[in-house]
């Protein structure tokens, strides 16, 4: 009857005598330590599967316990033997023996995993959010100045004769320029509000992309296993590149006499119970598996810690920073990433993405006009002198009437009375931040009252900005931030002022 009792009890119960040996437990104790009855009955603590440390420290805690009889709770942090890691709380009390003397130990282990897990993904994201903060002030400044740079390295490379070993050296400094807007974008990830500017993202072509360029010029084999049909993503894909290539450089790292990488791409639905927080059923999963030196299962649930490291440890390379970052990317996305690792074996990471099951609208390819060809009057909005003049020879170089100003105010009464001249401005190029004046948000605000129709494009070097994000639910067409060089500034100023 009472062993009846005591197995309909879900967690783990036990008792054992003064000495340390087991006497009884429950079907729960049994099934959490995968022993049978003759496995443990009559056995010590240093006899259950647990590593030697762990069975030391619930040793001590019995020796208190029994010099000062009572109650006794302490968490303990366990590696099973499948090398899963789970956290218990204990719970012991001491029972006494007719004749006052202690008679034994009764205990209960509650699974805090869950709860643990939790924990850390509050702390993971405070330490995340301290990165942003940090990042978020250096920013804007330094994207404005990356601004000037690309902008004069575009304009360099307009004027230059067709000379190649001159053009090589531009186009280098160009994309050596584009990877400083690539880190903020990295760091500002991190930022509250940081929201993913989305659009319709095909996951197998974007992955083989990433993966050819990271792997160029290293000894390492890319095994491709893509359905056929994988439904697209409705994701930023500048952030989605970044997680690609970083859970691919944490690959190749692992590897340093090369090996192989295989990508398994698929359509998958995950249950319920499964998902996190404002997870969808229908994903796509991205998985890359390496044969690199693995990681040890105490090291899995540090690993995107931005605080946390195993270079220089022996253990596998490029985690820490690099693997924040895309834990944050993909959360952002309403998605998850974890990983499996085997020491010495290596590592698969899966990545996973919402699939976006609605008929992606094709846009009809536009044929490029040459430089020059464009007609237009344009209004330029910025607070950076530098960026205003940059701006202004790019857009004249392209064919545009310029009009520049350095103040909300100004913007909205030029547009004005251009309105009331019978000569409206083509398009707008808003800066979202103008300190002391309206920025771009308040601008189009008192141009919409004006001109309902107004064509508007926010620039930004505040990647993170919810405006910039969502630009279109504050009646903008499109959006720049900086830096962007002469292409992408043509591309989308005639997309805008042809819709």
């Amino acid at each position: 009857m009472f062993q009846a009792l005591i197995d309909n009890i879900p967690s783990p119960v036990y008792y054992k005598d003064a000495r340390g040996v087991y006497l009884i437990c429950n079907r729960a104790f049994r099934e959490y330590f995968g022993v049978t009855d003759e496995q443990f009955i009559g056995k010590d603590v240093f006899q259950l599967p647990l590593r030697r440390e762990e069975a030391k420290i619930h040793c001590e805690m019995d020796q208190e316990l029994l010099a000062g009889p009572g109650v006794r709770s302490y968490e303990m942090r366990s590696v099973r033997r499948d090398g899963t890691v789970r956290y218990d709380l204990n719970k012991k009390a001491t029972i006494m023996a007719d004749n006052g003397s202690v008679g034994g130990i009764v205990g209960v282990i509650i699974d805090i995993s869950e709860q643990k897990r939790m924990e850390e993904d509050i702390l993971k994201a405070k330490n995340l959010q301290s990165l942003g903060t940090l990042a978020g002030g250096i920013a804007h400044d330094f994207n404005n100045l990356l601004m000037a740079i690309v902008g004069n390295l575009s304009l360099a490379r307009m004027h230059t004769p067709d000379n190649g070993r001159l053009m090589d050296y531009l186009n280098e400094a160009e994309r050596i320029a584009f990877l400083g807007k690539a880190l903020t974008q990295q760091l500002l990830t991190f930022s509250r509000g940081g929201n993913p500017i989305r659009s319709i993202v095909q996951p197998g072509v974007l992955v083989r992309s990433v993966a050819e360029q990271a792997l160029r010029g290293f000894p390492v084999d890319c095994v491709y296993d893509i359905s056929p049909d994988l439904l697209p993503i409705e994701a930023d894909e500048d952030q989605i590149r970044q997680v690609i290539e970083n859970i691919i450089r944490n690959a190749r790292e692992s590897m340093p006499a090369g090996g192989r990488i295989t990508i398994t791409i698929r359509n998958v639905s995950i249950a319920p119970e499964d998902r996190l927080p404002l997870m969808t059923e229908d994903h796509v999963r991205i998985s890359v598996a390496d044969e690199g030196t693995g990681i040890a299962p105490e090291d899995i649930p540090k690993v995107f810690d931005p605080y946390y490291t195993t270079k220089g440890m022996g253990s596998e390379k490029g985690v820490g920073l690099g693997l924040a970052i895309s834990y944050a990317i993909v959360r952002k996305h309403n998605g998850s990433i974890s990983i499996e690792s085997t020491k010495g074996r290596g590592s698969v990471f899966h990545i996973n993405l919402p699939a976006y099951k609605h008929e992606a609208a094709q846009e009809a390819a536009r044929a490029r006009r040459p430089a020059g060809t464009r007609e237009g009057r344009v209004l330029l909005l910025d607070d950076e002198e530098l960026v205003l003049e940059i701006g202004k020879e790019l857009l004249e170089y392209l064919g545009y009437t310029v009009t520049t100003v350095q103040s909300g105010e100004e913007a909205v009464a030029l547009y004005k009375q251009a309105m009331e001249l019978k000569s409206a401005f083509d398009a707008v190029i808003l800066d979202l931040a103008v300190p002391g004046s309206l920025g771009g948000k308040e601008v189009l605000r008192e141009l919409l009252r004006i001109d309902p129709g107004v064509k508007a494009i926010i620039s930004s070097g505040y990647l993170n900005d919810p405006v910039v994000a969502g630009y279109r639910e504050y009646g903008f067409q499109d959006v720049l931030t900086k830096p962007y060089d002469s292409s992408e500034l043509d591309e989308k100023l005639k997309k805008v002022i042809e819709r």
